[in-house]
């Protein structure tokens, strides 16, 4: 039972020593270095080097009481919550992680996001931090995805950082609702497209970057490329002067 168990904790980065003084802590509940020691099966200076060790790593607690300094072993499910964390942003940071492995000289970057925090993501650390953005955007699909607070604090982070964005969009409530909050604000000027024109895909071009995302499906797709972002751009500033 206990070799299983130090070879999971030597998995996921422990080594044995530290796998036996957790255990050991683990057991005694609080305790002083000299108790842990002597349970793990190792020497007093050498329980003060791995107790620090684990300490650093988020597996023991350390609890001064009165002149005598307490060892105590994190909560398992504690730890396990903290991988979780680690797991899901390491997840978030994956698209842009793909996009650098994948990464050749002369070629298009393209990256895959896939859910709501992942685009949320997306919105708040790449695209509303840019200086100008040249949208098509379909306001009531996105309102499906993120509340009205959620979109406000993008519009405000853009104008935090002095962005503006240039918008088409369908007329609707949720768009003349969004639209009081951005002129608010002096974001940038916004045109309605012609009545039964409807697109369930929002295009953003910003820098040499072009997002493509579907609030509906949850799905982003980003290209990174002059020539790609530059012919968006004009097909966009076109339809900006027809209307």
């Amino acid at each position: 039972m206990f070799m299983a168990i130090e070879t999971t904790l030597q998995g996921i980065g422990l080594t044995a020593k530290e796998g036996a003084v957790y255990l050991a802590a683990l057991e005694l509940g609080q305790a002083p270095v000299l108790r842990i020691a002597h349970k793990a099966g190792i020497k007093r200076p050498t329980a003060y080097v791995i107790l620090n060790a684990l300490r650093e790593k988020g597996f023991i607690e350390v609890i001064p009481k009165g002149t005598t300094t307490l060892y105590q072993a994190v909560d398992p499910e504690k730890i396990v919550r903290g991988f979780d964390e680690k797991v899901s942003a390491f997840n978030v940071a994956l698209p842009e992680l793909k996009s650098l492995h994948n990464a050749a000289p002369g070629k298009p970057r393209v990256r895959f996001y896939e859910g709501k925090k992942s685009i949320m993501a997306l919105y708040e650390k790449e695209i509303f931090n840019a200086h100008e953005i040249l949208a098509l955007v379909d306001i009531r699909t996105l309102r499906s995805m993120m509340s009205r607070d959620e979109l406000d604090g993008l519009t405000h982070s853009m104008k935090a950082t002095g962005g503006a964005i240039r918008e088409f969009m369908e007329d609707s409530p949720e768009a003349r609702e969004y639209l009081a909050e951005k002129n608010r604000l002096a974001l940038g000027e916004t045109k309605f497209l012609p009545h039964g024109t409807h697109f369930g895909v929002d295009i953003l071009v910003y820098d040499h970057t072009v997002a493509m995302i579907s609030p509906k499906t949850l799905i982003a797709v980003v290209t990174e490329d002059a020539a790609i972002s530059g012919a968006q751009r004009q097909l966009l500033e076109s339809l900006w002067t027809s209307l």
